[in-house]
């Protein structure tokens, strides 16, 4: 397989050829993430649909126009400030139409208004990081058998230790030791692959 059937120039072949292929597989990626960046703008789940929409076709739009060397930053920081403008745009918008409600938007425009856009790259990061991370277990998981599947969840969800896990699980401390390592190594290639096949 050649480098440009793989996804390791996901965004290079979008703004190359924004043909229907690329543009499915991007979306399949990054609008979970996109979402997930909505939401953390204090923005609810029904407008947050509406609002990813939004930005895909902003995204569609403009995508040619992304470019790391001139704009100094990772896709998803760029990503995540026009995310940050569309939110805003979107709230503005409400809070003229609703001028005579009760209803009080001023609060988190002049917060989305104040955000620079280190603090929307902290934002970005952090989720972006808990997004591959996940993709990543979606890939692996059923590698696994159930039981290490249970125990590495577990030990995710709840952050135990090894000695209550191997209580919970009916297991030695060195079979979840072995469990864990066994996951977190393939964890670490899928993460590393993920992020090297999906920005540019």
């Amino acid at each position: 397989m050649t480098d440009n059937n793989t996804r390791y120039t996901l965004l290079k072949k979008l703004q190359n050829s924004r043909d229907e292929k690329n543009w499915e597989e991007f979306v399949h990626y990054y609008s979970p993430y996109i979402f997930v960046i909505i939401r953390r703008f204090n923005v609810g789940s029904q407008d947050s649909e509406e609002l990813m929409q939004d930005v895909l076709v902003k995204i569609w739009k403009n995508i040619s126009k992304y470019d790391r060397e001139k704009y100094k930053c990772r896709f998803r920081t760029w990503l995540g400030v026009m995310i940050r403008n569309t939110v805003f745009n979107f709230f503005k918008s409400k809070a003229s139409r609703n001028s005579k409600s009760n209803v009080n938007y001023d609060d988190i425009i002049g917060k989305l208004e104040l955000m620079t856009e280190a603090e929307v790259n902290i934002i970005s990061e952090r989720e972006w990081k808990n997004h591959i991370a996940q993709l990543a277990w979606d890939n692996l998981k059923n590698k696994f058998s159930e039981q290490t599947q249970r125990v590495f969840e577990a030990s995710v969800k709840d952050e135990i230790s090894n000695a209550e896990l191997a209580n919970q699980f009916d297991l030695s401390e060195s079979s979840v030791r072995v469990f864990k390592m066994r996951v977190r190594k393939a964890m670490h290639k899928e993460i590393i692959r993920l992020n090297s096949e999906l920005e540019s």
